[in-house]
């Protein structure tokens, strides 16, 4: 707990299987055995925690203990706050291991606590989802059964607009120093995710030809299309986001490989891939955490318009995304993943996979969107006119693998 080198933390694909497996059993032993009331009113007090962390980021405790351990007071007065307030925070994250109590009010980083340094690209999705995110999560009960919301999955109709009186991008557009934090967030969250380079590894590419194109769709400024370039140089790559995006993509590309802009080997072209088609005649079409931002009515035309630019019966979607799994183990069921958890852990590992549904929730509270099981993106995907073929595993976050139907066996 003492470390704070976060690179020299073990992240192997090895010791998420076993964290996995491990807070699944911790859970549901804790739920089993503790008093049902103690359980569900420590869940109930769940907001304590976003709030400690937002008032650490905004203080800068982190960042003040980088020269060594230092007593509250010093930390409040440079932070400009009451040192008793502070305290009382700091404590109750010092309980749960984030900042360690080295005496009596005087703290010190430690392996958790350093996540919230400004320095760190995490500490940015943490001050988003602490922030952001949870103003719209304590208003979730009153969007839901707001009468003229019920059933409609429109944006403007979420608990995040309730809370904050415009949608995320809205915001973000207002507030730039939002986007610029929730940019960071995004960096930090592919790193927890596997990374931009986790595409390379996943997927069979030693099998494709070596001029295969490969377009990721909504690819930000391209860090994944760039590791698949630097794995297989003989690709082509193209990324498509919106204009002001692909600005900032050029000057990323310009500045970590220049050649595969000299060689032409990458095509940075602006889209709103809700309204317009991509780029024709590409082999695969890639799209990671983009479709969990949409509702179905508008998942199913992002799809048709990449049906659509695929000239070749040899073309492939990939969706790089969450897929949920039920806690119910159903013989005969389409499920995501072909490991279970043992005996007597629920069989997709219960809290082990806890993130997954929390971002479920997260969807639907700030966008009216969702997190999919593995049912639902086969029925979308259908109703765009592809085929499901299958699930490439070998991370956290599944590749699932769909070609074109034919024009006449579809309906779009």
């Amino acid at each position: 707990m003492d470390c704070t080198d976060s690179s020299a933390v073990l992240n192997t694909q090895g010791v998420r299987d076993a964290v996995r497996v491990l807070e699944g059993a911790c859970a549901q032993l804790i739920a089993s055995i503790a008093p049902a009331q103690h359980v569900m009113l420590n869940r109930s007090f769940g907001g304590v925690d976003p709030a400690c962390i937002n008032v650490a980021l905004t203080t800068k405790v982190a960042d003040q203990l980088d020269a060594g351990p230092k007593p509250v007071a010093e930390l409040a007065k440079t932070a400009g706050v009451d040192a008793a307030k502070l305290g009382r925070v700091l404590r109750c994250m010092a309980v749960q291991h984030c900042f360690t109590e080295v005496e009596k009010d005087v703290y010190a980083n430690n392996k958790l606590s350093v996540c919230l340094r400004s320095s760190e690209n995490v500490s940015g999705l943490l001050g988003f989802v602490s922030d952001d995110v949870n103003m719209g999560l304590a208003h979730l009960a009153q969007a839901l059964t707001r009468r003229e919301w019920i059933g409609s999955s429109n944006t403007n109709a979420s608990a995040y607009v309730l809370a904050h009186g415009q949608t995320l991008f809205e915001k973000a557009t207002v507030e730039a120093w939002r986007e610029q934090r929730f940019s960071r967030g995004m960096v930090a969250w592919s790193d927890i995710h596997g990374g931009t380079d986790e595409i390379a590894h996943v997927y069979p590419w030693s099998t494709v030809r070596d001029d295969t194109t490969f377009c990721d769709i909504g690819g930000s400024v391209g860090h994944v299309a760039m590791a698949l370039l630097k794995a297989n140089p003989g690709f082509r790559v193209v990324v498509h986001d919106l204009p002001t995006v692909i600005e900032e993509a050029r000057k990323v590309w310009q500045r970590e490989f220049p050649e595969a802009l000299d060689e032409q080997s990458v095509q940075l072209l602006p889209l709103d891939f809700v309204k317009q088609r991509p780029l024709s005649g590409c082999n695969y079409y890639y799209l990671k955490h983009v479709l969990h931002d949409w509702p179905d009515a508008d998942c199913v035309p992002i799809l048709e318009n990449i049906r659509a630019s695929m000239t070749s019966s040899g073309s492939k979607l990939l969706l790089h995304e969450f897929t949920l799994r039920d806690a119910t183990r159903q013989r005969g069921a389409v499920t995501a993943g072909s490991a279970h958890a043992p005996r007597p852990l629920l069989p997709n590992f219960g809290a082990g996979v806890l993130r997954h549904h929390l971002m479920d929730v997260n969807m639907l509270s700030t966008f009216n969107s969702a997190e999919r099981t593995l049912d639902d993106f086969i029925r979308i995907g259908n109703a765009a006119g592809f085929q499901f073929v299958r699930i490439w595993e070998g991370g956290e976050v599944p590749v699932l693998e769909f070609t074109p139907q034919p024009v006449d066996a579809f309906v779009s």
